[in-house]
């Protein structure tokens, strides 16, 4: 027997991995309770404590909660490190904390007398490598200094499709540990579609269901939990994802809905289906979009199809799937330990249970539920004309100068070059832009739309940010994404190639466009200048 200690266990997505790798995972701790009714679900000879890992602050605390075991694993809390956590600038304090806590145990559980311990490995998201040193005193650790330092031998970025997992998920992998060999590649990954065929439309049971990865686990469709369920998503949930994916003002266009043809998405722990980061597949045999289910996003993870989730919602189950480690991943760092020992195990049979929550046959998820789209009155707004995104130009619509706190609300129409820190903008007011467009043919059609459709419809600061913000109110009133949307539709309307353009002087200076003896002006695409032109109307009539 080859014994397992996994620290910040969570769901259980490490232990598995050495599970199905026949090791005996004999202790877990996690500071989540759902997490650990998971783990303790699935892993009933493991022993899991409930506790926060800092209130193991000496060494006789250590030894009476931890036994002593031949491999620890664990995987630290990643949220201090995540690049989507405040764009990688969250405070790494607790973050840190947490990972030395972890070291301090494996150094001790290393260095005392008859020691059992031979392998430890960290898992976390690739921007933690910055916080992790290469040589920890028993100092620094808060252990005796006679102690000899831990030596952090491996630290590498592993991605889990290489080893056969459906996710390009990248992560860190510190230690002391046995780097696996790689076994997929561009060729043979996993892809999407594979995983959803095994388990099959939700909406219509298949008799038997063969694991995707995981070959004599099979079970009838009655034994299935957590995939038999409506998850097609409203409007209200998925547009905002479509937009930020396909139509995202500085970043690059993603598909919509996912495609299944290639490897999934990293599976975040949030349940969002109006963020970029939204996995949303087709909805089969229809034009719809769906979410995933809970048992197709547990597959996609590397969880066998009977591994269940214990919890209340698809909320919970899905943050337990999100945090985990990818059980492929771990797979593979087992397997490699065993090929290191020069050993053979067999992994140990689990009974299939179903958890007391079950999702199958439950009511649509989200269809027929209402969704508050109210936001704060204070909410910040910055949108680009939709659709109108040309050479890395595009006008935008903002309230971000606005005196938030005195309900003073100022409104601004800018031209936006580019994106990150070499990203311009600048204003050019309609007095300019009238002289340049006044003789072109749809000139006429652009004064009609503003006074047949913004002028009436727009006239009060305030107002615009009621509206923006979904708030009650009888008042006749545009909202800021409606008027957008609507001057899209109109210059659209017009058929403009992106290649059409208009020599506008002044913005070459605006832009730090240099000129040349060839190339002495520069120009702009007559969709961006007419874009500009209209959401500049809509600043000279709001009061």
């Amino acid at each position: 027997m080859v014994t397992v200690s996994d620290f910040f266990c969570g769901a259980g997505g490490f232990s598995e991995g050495f599970y199905q790798e026949g090791f005996d995972v004999i202790f877990a701790l996690d500071n989540w309770k759902p997490a650990k009714e998971t783990h303790d679900f699935n892993h009933p000879n493991c022993k899991c404590e409930l506790m926060n890992i800092l209130k193991l602050d000496t060494v006789e605390k250590i030894d009476e909660v931890i036994p002593d075991t031949d491999i620890i694993i664990g995987s630290p809390p990643c949220v201090s490190f995540s690049s989507s956590n405040k764009a990688g600038k969250a405070d790494k304090t607790l973050g840190v904390q947490l990972i030395e806590q972890y070291l301090k145990i494996i150094l001790h559980k290393k260095t005392k007398p008859n020691s059992i311990l031979k392998y430890w490995i960290m898992e976390n998201v690739p921007n933690s490598l910055e916080h992790v040193k290469d040589v920890y005193t028993a100092k620094e650790l808060g252990l005796d200094c006679s102690l000899p330092n831990l030596e952090v031998k491996n630290k590498h970025i592993l991605t889990a499709s290489d080893y056969g997992s459906p996710q390009g998920r990248k992560r860190a992998i510190c230690g002391d540990y046995i780097v696996p060999e790689i076994t997929h590649n561009n060729e043979t990954y996993i892809h999407t579609n594979k995983i959803l065929k095994a388990l099959g439309s939700p909406l219509k049971k298949k008799k038997n269901i063969t694991d995707p990865s995981f070959k004599d686990i099979k079970l009838k469709s009655s034994e299935l939990s957590d995939h038999f369920y409506d998850t097609e998503l409203p409007p209200e949930l998925y547009l905002k994802a479509k937009r930020l994916k396909t139509d995202h003002g500085f970043m690059g266009k993603m598909d919509f809905p996912d495609r299944l043809n290639r490897l999934c998405r990293t599976i975040m722990a949030t349940e969002a289906y109006s963020s970029r980061e939204a996995i949303i597949f087709p909805k089969e045999d229809t034009d719809k979009v769906r979410a995933p289910t809970i048992r197709e996003i547990s597959c996609l993870m590397g969880f066998p199809i009977n591994y269940q989730f214990v919890g209340n919602n698809t909320t919970i189950k899905h943050k337990q799937i999100g945090n985990a480690v990818c059980v492929h991943l771990s797979m593979a760092l087992a397997n490699a330990i065993k090929k290191d020992m020069k050993i053979s195990l067999t992994r140990k049979p689990r009974e299939n249970k179903i958890a007391n929550k079950n999702l199958n046959s439950s009511e649509p998820l989200f269809l027929n539920k209402k969704f508050s789209t109210v936001k704060k009155i204070n909410s910040k707004f910055h949108l680009h004309v939709p659709e109108i995104k040309i050479n890395s130009l595009r006008v935008e619509l903002d309230n971000l100068e606005s005196d938030f706190e005195n309900e003073k609300y100022k409104w601004n129409c800018y031209l936006h070059k580019g994106s990150g820190k070499s990203a311009l903008k600048c204003k050019l007011n309609n007095n300019i832009l009238k002289k340049v467009i006044e003789k072109d043919e749809n000139f006429k059609e652009l004064e009609n739309f503003i006074k047949q459709i913004i002028k009436p419809n727009i006239n009060n600061s305030k107002l615009f940010q009621i509206k923006n913000c979904n708030i009650e109110n009888e008042d006749k009133h545009y909202s800021p994404e409606y008027i957008l949307n609507e001057i899209s539709k109109k210059i659209k309307s017009f058929k403009i190639s992106d290649n059409e353009k208009i020599e506008v002087k002044q913005l070459d200076d605006l832009l730090n466009y240099k000129s040349t003896e060839k190339n002495p002006n520069n120009s702009y695409p007559k969709n961006i200048i007419y874009s500009l032109y209209l959401t500049n109307s809509i600043i000279s009539f709001l009061k």
